[in-house]
């Protein structure tokens, strides 16, 4: 489907992929020219289904720009740089956390080797024909996280830092940073886009109100957390059981990791501290 004119949305399918909604690959194109922006999962038949899709545009791959080091999102780039004989870019940290992550999951990754040609970092500019496509910084979903706009058409690629259903997992540092993504949030807000294309679900066309829902409900949880350490709940097991009290088994890990993260800002902040391996307090 198209986004807009210059905007195509390519909703990758895959077996391997066991969530809810699969990573979205986009492509920007502007007279003979495209960027991908991410490139979803690394086996066969989804980035063969982007390929077809991409190779019948008639258009040049200038660039293929990753939000960030997830294997939804980079793990098909080695594929899709071979087919259309394109280099990749991305964050110089979100490159050396795919390395680490190669070496803790070498098989979620795909076999073949993924090289960076071009580093990305904030404010620089990536010209798609006569169209702009600007990266944002924005870490907190992960540390090197990026976001793209593009100016002319005020349109924001907003890769895992804002869904098109639901909100995102914000893992404790080194991986990413609570305070971190509640600062991304507000700087992707003053972007004032008017359409936002996300690395999962539909796109969110009134992104100034779906942020302001975000910023608020970080806002809730964090007010969670320290009114249930004050009632005596210091543990993040203690803080799972009052935030979550049904959740099902396999997102567990992931919830505590959410908890953990809204603690260490907390920390940053002043507010709370540490006092054993697992036992947190509130600064009185």
């Amino acid at each position: 489907m198209q986004a807009t004119p210059n905007v195509h949305v390519l909703r990758v399918r895959s077996e391997a992929y066991a969530g809810a909604y699969s990573p979205n690959v986009y492509v920007v194109t502007d007279r003979g020219r495209a960027v991908l922006v991410d490139s979803g999962l690394p086996d066969e038949s989804s980035a063969r289904g982007s390929i077809d899709y991409v190779a019948g545009l008639g258009c040049r791959v200038e660039l293929i720009a990753l939000t960030h080091h997830h294997f939804d999102h980079a793990g098909g780039a080695p594929m899709l740089a071979e087919a259309f004989d394109s280099p990749v870019g991305m964050d110089v940290k979100e490159e050396r956390l795919l390395s680490e992550a190669r070496k803790r999951r070498p098989e979620a990754l795909g076999e073949r080797t993924l090289t960076v040609e071009r580093r990305l970092a904030d404010r620089d500019i990536i010209d798609v024909g006569s169209l702009r496509l600007r990266a944002v910084e924005t870490p907190g979903h992960s540390a090197g996280h990026l976001c793209f706009f593009l100016e002319e058409q005020r349109v924001l690629f907003s890769g895992d830092n804002v869904l098109g259903l639901g909100t995102t997992a914000i893992p404790p540092p080194p991986w990413g940073d609570m305070g971190q993504y509640v600062r991304s949030l507000e700087r992707m807000q003053a972007l004032e886009a008017t359409l936002l294309c996300p690395g999962h679900g539909p796109l969110v066309h009134q992104p100034q109100e779906k942020i302001a829902e975000l910023i608020e409900h970080r806002r809730e949880r964090q007010e969670q957390v320290l009114s249930l350490l004050r009632e005596g709940e210091t543990t993040v097991d203690g803080l799972l059981r009052g935030i979550y009290p049904e959740l099902a088994p396999r997102l567990v890990g992931m919830a505590k990791g959410q908890i953990l993260a809204h603690l260490c800002k907390l920390r940053d902040e002043g507010r709370v501290v540490q006092v054993t391996d697992t036992v947190w307090q509130v600064v009185s």
